[in-house]
């Protein structure tokens, strides 16, 4: 990723003093050196580089949510949340979106629509969270989740959503920002 050419701090030495500390599957951890534009400060920051990644809001035909039930390590508890995953290098959002909603849920829909694209945590992840909406879901094939992913889709009405985020019911930080950006458009 380029820095920005109004960044108020710049990568120093053209990232000589860059290091990449993890390296796995998912993510890569890396320190990286950046200096102050006004003070010439220099800093060493954690920067753990992430495959950009995608939420869907499906959206049935009698209005409801496609949503699924998962197991995920940071919080050590299931979590209701919108369907998503990962984009393959080279791959639109819109697709990653529509091919993650069959292999998690087997549901498919209209031709899915791009509502926003935010990075989830700017201070620690170089990665773009995209949601899209997809209405008039339906069942079409049987889920096909990853060999560890265990996901259980469950079927929110749309006029239940809010409470469920006000609640705490649902708490995935990047879902709860495209459901109420959904939300608010309607």
């Amino acid at each position: 990723m380029a820095d920005s050419p109004d960044a108020s701090w710049i990568r120093d030495d053209d990232g000589a003093h860059d290091r990449t500390l993890v390296d796995t599957w998912l993510f890569r951890l890396r320190s990286e050196r950046f200096r102050s534009r006004k003070s010439g400060a220099c800093h060493d920051y954690f920067v753990a580089h992430l495959a950009d990644g995608v939420h869907v809001i499906a959206v049935t035909p009698d209005q409801r949510v496609v949503m699924v039930r998962q197991f995920r390590a940071g919080s050590r508890r299931d979590s209701l949340e919108t369907p998503g995953g990962l984009v393959e290098p080279g791959e639109d959002p819109l697709a990653a979106g529509a091919r993650e909603l069959l292999e998690e849920t087997g549901y498919a829909g209209r031709a899915p629509r791009l509502i926003s694209t935010l990075f989830p945590n700017p201070a620690l992840l170089a990665m773009r969270i995209s949601t899209i909406v997809l209405t008039d879901a339906v069942a079409v094939a049987r889920p096909k989740p990853d060999a560890l992913e265990e996901v259980e889709v469950d079927l929110v009405p749309t006029g239940s959503i809010k409470t469920l985020i006000e609640q705490g019911r649902i708490d995935h930080a990047a879902c709860v920002a495209g459901l109420l950006q959904w939300l608010g458009e309607a």
